[in-house]
């Protein structure tokens, strides 16, 4: 290195005046993902099972949460991945299940899940006409002869449904969903 006497510095290659000279390799090291799963109150959930997985025909790899709620998968493909977190009928499925971009080499990226008690809630259309259905987190078109599933967090809930024909004239129906059970709505009643 010389330096001029402006200030500037002159970098010299010696490099290429050298027999042995030699790079390092680079080396990538395999992407991680650090999940925390939280219950709804904020506390850590341990002991949940949490599978990674690519996509629906992909069996993944599963590993529990430790005492702080975290779990950590190593050596992953730098792909896109989604989770699912259960501990009883708790799961994280209205709650972060992905980071929805795949996963970079050399770094290691977050997620974080609230995971509470759902039920499942099966609504199906048994006539050919189109039915607006609604309630509080949800608001779905369902068309004839067709079935919607969703997992709301267990509890009491007012849904409404009415004929997409005939709209002002709907009906309202209380669901009790109880955690790890299936309600069933059938429209029209």
């Amino acid at each position: 290195m010389n330096i001029r006497r402006d200030g500037s510095i002159v970098l010299v290659l010696v490099c290429l005046l050298m027999v042995s000279c030699s790079q390092k390799p680079v080396i990538f090291e395999k992407p991680k993902l650090f999940i925390t799963l939280k219950d709804a109150l904020g506390n850590s959930v341990d002991s949940a099972t949490v599978r990674l997985y690519k996509n629906a025909q992909d069996s993944g790899i599963t590993q529990m949460s430790d005492t702080s709620g975290i779990v950590i998968f190593r050596n992953l493909d730098p792909a896109l991945y989604y989770w699912f977190a259960q501990k009883g009928c708790a799961t994280n499925r209205i709650s972060q299940t992905t980071l929805n971009k795949p996963l970079i080499e050399n770094a290691v990226l977050y997620g974080y899940s609230v995971m509470y008690e759902t039920g499942t809630l099966k609504i199906t259309n048994t006539s050919a006409e189109l039915y607006k259905v609604t309630d509080a987190f949800f608001n779905v078109t369902l068309p004839g002869d067709t079935t919607y599933i969703v997992y709301p967090i267990a509890g009491s809930r007012l849904i409404h449904s009415e004929k997409v024909s005939t709209p002002g004239m709907g009906k309202d129906t209380l669901i009790k969903t109880q955690c790890g059970d299936t309600s069933i709505l059938m429209i029209p009643y």
